[in-house]
């Protein structure tokens, strides 16, 4: 039972490693190649306090699996639904251009707390570029009149963001091939794994522990949070040891209990390398992007560690078109200005008032300033496009092996830390080896957050092994 809070005491065969001189000398058996692997579990939360979920991860038949540490990341949903508030037409109108939306008709907590346009009806706010705009031509607000969207439909047109929560949840985890269990009760989160932003080191496990092929590991999930709803990764790093198959229980857990052998020396000299992969993120959830790395032809490549950032555009919102009424230029209506002063970039983001422009933008509690002097017209907003936001799943796949260096797409922060880069790189347990003239192929899928993402390899190149 998962959820039994009855101490029991751990197995004689957990509670030391093995005392043999194999065990203790030997490393991994000769012949048998070995690659970093992670193995991932995924929950989706509801946000209901004692909501339990659970998720088993079923160990590949290609070898044994050897975890070396533990981490995990939490994708909340960044959307609170949708406005939900009709917008008129303008007189003598029947369609609702949204550019023509004024900044008075939006919620008041929308303004506040943040809005973006609602992914799936994009075109609608932004139709495509006419053919023959040029190449620079970008999609914008519609102006002819039947390019507007029906008062009925003008609710689901924008949607509200929420601000990030921290989340909180127990759990528990058990091999149940062995019946080895874990922990001896469900533990908290930050107890055992830090906190949920990925700004902290992995937990490195006390002693690695083995998992044979076609084995399972049954995590259970006990929600704590209220009103936090995502999905959550909890993520098993180590190393996978290819064909080793037929092992009996007590020979896998010797041999993850074995010292890691010292690397043989590379045959010619190396050089420290940094092999670099590149994507846009647009912003659009679920959108995939990839790219290939070219391993060298001389002598292979060795990864040791992986590190990424994302270098965001200018978060500062810059009003264009500013309507001022007549013969006065040094103050303007918040109110009466239309979202079109905004550029459909910010608007994808999402944007709100900034904190601190709050008593500055509003003349009471539900009614914006008439008054907003002009000089602070770019300080009234940001872009809710920070890195601590961004959010992806990523996938890297050794095409010389033709096979993935892990079970499924793995959250960014459960697999890589926090992308403000407050936090140490990954280290591999084992040096990654990518043969000469091999690709690494890395497939990204986009989650939240726009800019420019660098997922970097780390380690060194071996010079002079060509022939």
């Amino acid at each position: 039972m998962l959820l039994s809070r009855r101490r029991r005491r751990p197995a004689a065969a957990m509670a030391a490693p093995a005392t043999g001189g194999a065990s203790q000398t030997a490393g991994v058996p000769p012949g048998l190649p070995v690659i970093p692997y992670d193995y991932a579990a995924r929950f989706t939360l509801k946000g209901i306090p004692g909501n339990i979920v659970q998720d088993v991860i079923n160990v590949g038949p290609d070898g044994v699996f050897v975890a070396t540490a533990i981490s995990y990341g939490f994708e909340p949903e960044r959307a609170a639904g949708e406005l939900g508030k009709r917008f008129e037409p303008e007189q003598g109108q029947t369609l609702v251009l949204p550019g023509n939306i004024r900044l008075s008709a939006l919620p008041v907590d929308a303004l506040i707390q943040g809005f973006r346009v609602n992914p799936k009806v994009d075109q609608l706010v932004f139709p495509p570029a006419a053919a023959g705009g040029g190449p620079a031509a970008q999609p914008d607000f519609a102006d002819a009149p039947g390019q507007g969207v029906p008062p009925d439909f003008t609710g689901k047109l924008f949607e509200r963001m929420k601000p990030s929560a921290p989340v909180s949840f127990l759990f528990n985890f058990v091999d149940t091939g062995t019946g080895r269990e874990m922990q001896d009760v469900p533990v908290h989160n930050l107890a055992s794994l830090g906190i949920a932003n990925g700004e902290r080191p992995f937990r490195q496990l006390a002693r690695p522990v083995s998992f044979l092929p076609r084995s399972n590991l049954r995590l259970q999930v006990i929600e704590q949070s209220l009103d936090t709803v995502g999905t959550l990764f909890i993520v098993l790093s180590g190393y996978m040891i290819l064909g080793a198959r037929g092992m009996s229980e007590q020979e896998a857990r010797a041999l993850a209990m074995r010292p890691a052998p010292t690397p043989a020396p590379p045959h010619g000299p190396v050089v420290p390398f940094d092999y670099v992969t590149t994507f846009e993120l647009t912003g659009r959830p679920g959108n995939l992007v990839s790219d290939e790395i070219a391993i060298n032809v001389e002598g292979g490549y060795m990864a040791t560690a992986i590190g990424y950032g994302v270098a965001l555009p200018e978060t500062r919102v810059e009003p264009r078109n500013l309507v001022f009424p007549p013969q006065s230029n040094q103050t303007f209506n918040l109110g009466e200005q239309r979202l079109r002063i905004f550029t459909p970039d910010a608007l994808r983001d999402g944007i709100r008032i900034r904190p601190q422009m709050i008593r500055i933008a509003f003349a009471s509690s539900n009614a914006l300033s008439s008054s907003v002097p002009a000089g602070v017209a770019d300080q009234l907003f940001e872009r809710l496009n920070r890195s601590e936001d961004v959010s992806f799943r990523y996938r890297i796949h050794d095409t010389a092996r033709g096979r993935d260096l892990q079970n499924e797409p793995i959250n960014n922060i459960a697999g890589l830390g926090i992308a403000d880069g407050s936090r140490p790189f990954r280290i591999l347990t084992r040096a990654f080896h990518a043969e000469p003239r091999s690709t690494l192929q890395v497939t990204v899928e986009e989650r939240n957050g726009r800019g420019r993402l660098y997922i970097v390899f780390q380690g060194y190149k071996i010079l002079g092994g060509r022939g």
